[in-house]
């Protein structure tokens, strides 16, 4: 028969440890004498400790603590029966009047005390007004030392130091003087990269975007800078020597990787302001293929013009004996090459009918991560709403709400611009399947009727070596996913089988063998919308 627990016979408690320094954390003394304090005022008490929980490394000014976030948990659990959650301070628990004071209310609704073993007060008004005085005690240390710790940026700022973390491409340093600013690092030449190839023109942003990760220009994990990452960076006025931060805008003493001219041009670039004239770095927009092909002895295809006797005539040319082609001639070659990666219905449908599979399983992992945005969001909100209510009650000045408000709704506007680029990020699948039906279909007829630029990004992004012309045939040793994809299906390692009564049905499936499930793979084909995606954007020119 299961023992029930009285809590008239038993008074049940937990202890709850705070160090908020890594360097206590690893000399662990102070954990060490708050939990054997701790264990002797719960055995003079006359608790029963049921469970100790131990946040190491992390500061009392949030919430948003795994241990204390368990705890709460722990004791609003009736099962546990708790009657009592014993720190060593009470600053242990919160450094902030406002989160004290929810703290204290939500464990109230479960009759759950906090019980601090070296501050001592009654549940009187004398003593809920003494509890309160010590709360906001450690608020008060807070505020002055950030008072201080603003200042001390404010100076900074003005003296033209950057006192925050390095953005990419910078390092944190100290200056000869031993003062906190940054300077280039190894990446800076990337960052540079970056904005010269924006201002030139030649690719969209994102398409440089994933140029330059190929470069280098990957996050801690190796992966390419996130679209939003990646327009901030460009974005920030860092990079050409100016600091905003604080309501201030000074020059900075550290060096820039970008002048103030590339940067205002890449600016300008982003807000759609186009410049009257384009420059083509090394290109001729009557030769498209040039420097595209190549020669068996790896030689580049080169263009110009023959004067005949009454007018001029474009040809290609590897400037060896007898490789001149006609440009008409050569050109039409090309087109016949690319139409043999024209996708049919049967193409079509195979895309169709994983990119739907894949859209699905990606929806379904994105749900997670919104849902853990949307709570922080929401817990965000509540905050400001009882910083306001605090202010408003006479617990904090105007000036201190505003400080904290600032924080708590930059960090929700870096929230809210992450759901924007999930949902940036998550497929249009009808609109992909449709761009793949009209373009991938006649990629020849595309590549004829295309602007030079897209005609230059079409080709690489479809043939990323290039493609070699031997005088009477094209070869490529590397095709893009998408061609990859037609070639696999032609050759039958994907087979489309119909329902039934051999009755055709657009909803086709495909019997995958053993060594085929790599084509089956979420991965794979989010791959391939992601090429999709990129194409789309390619030919439309967006910057």
């Amino acid at each position: 028969m299961r023992k029930t627990i009285s809590k008239e016979t038993c008074k049940r408690a937990v202890i709850y440890c705070r160090v908020s320094t890594k360097e206590q954390v690893d000399d662990g003394n102070s954990l060490v004498s708050q939990e054997r304090i701790c264990r002797e005022y719960a055995h003079k008490e006359g608790y029963e400790l049921v469970e100790i929980f131990i946040e190491k490394g992390e500061s009392a000014k949030t919430a948003d603590r795994q241990e204390w976030q368990r705890l709460l948990a722990f004791c609003e659990n009736k099962k546990n029966a708790i009657d009592a959650v014993i720190a060593y301070k009470i600053d242990r628990i919160s450094r902030n009047i406002a989160d004290y004071s929810y703290f204290k209310v939500r464990l109230k609704k479960h009759n759950v005390n906090i019980k601090s073993v070296t501050e001592f007060f009654e549940d009187t008004p004398a003593g809920r007004f003494m509890e309160n005085i010590i709360a906001n005690v450690g608020q008060f240390d807070n505020d002055v030392r950030t008072e201080r710790s603003v200042g001390g940026m404010r100076e900074a700022v003005l003296e033209g130091r950057y006192v925050w973390m390095a953005p990419y491409g910078y390092d944190n340093v100290r200056d000869v003087r031993g003062k906190a600013t940054i300077k280039p690092n190894d990446k800076a030449p990337l960052m540079k990269e970056v904005f010269e190839s924006i201002a030139q023109r030649m690719y969209s942003s994102d398409q440089i975007r994933l140029i330059m990760a190929e470069k280098g220009l990957v996050n801690k994990n190796g992966s390419p800078i996130t679209r939003g990452n990646f327009f901030r960076l460009i974005r920030n006025p860092l990079y050409m020597g100016h600091i905003n931060r604080l309501g201030i805008t000074a020059k900075a003493t550290f060096e820039p990787i970008v002048s103030e001219q590339l940067f205002a041009t890449v600016q300008n670039i982003l807000k759609g302001r186009k410049n009257s004239t384009k420059n083509y770095i090394h290109e001729r927009p009557d030769f498209p293929l040039r420097r595209f092909v190549q020669h068996p002895s790896g030689k580049k295809l080169t263009g110009y013009w023959s004067q005949g006797r009454s007018a001029k005539y474009p040809y290609y040319s590897f400037g060896l004996p007898s490789t001149s082609y006609a440009k008409q001639k050569l050109e039409t070659a090309f087109l016949e090459f690319l139409s043999d990666y024209a996708f049919d219905f049967r193409h079509i449908n195979v895309l169709k009918h994983y990119l739907e599979v894949a859209f699905k399983k990606h929806v379904q992992g994105q749900e997670t991560n919104r849902e853990a945005i949307d709570t922080r969001i929401a817990e965000i909100n509540e905050h400001i709403d009882k910083l306001v209510k605090l202010q408003l009650d006479g617990g904090i000045s105007v000036s201190l709400l505003a400080q904290r408000t600032q924080t708590l709704e930059k960090e929700l506007e870096r929230l809210v611009e992450l759901l924007q680029e999930r949902n940036e990020k998550t497929h249009d699948i009808t609109g992909l399947l449709t761009f793949a039906a009209e373009i991938l279909q006649n990629p020849q007829i595309l590549w004829e009727k295309a602007s030079f630029e897209a005609r230059k990004l079409f080709q690489w992004f479809g043939f990323p070596q290039g493609i070699v012309f031997d005088g009477k045939k094209f070869r490529t040793a590397e095709i893009c996913s998408l061609f990859r994809l037609k070639e696999i299906i032609d050759s039958d390692l994907l087979s489309v089988v119909n329902y039934r009564n051999g009755r055709k049905n657009p909803s086709q499936r495909l019997i995958l063998s053993e060594e085929q499930k790599i084509y089956h793979s979420k991965e794979y084909w989010t791959k391939i919308a992601e090429d999709l995606r990129g194409l789309r954007e390619m030919m439309s020119g967006d910057n």
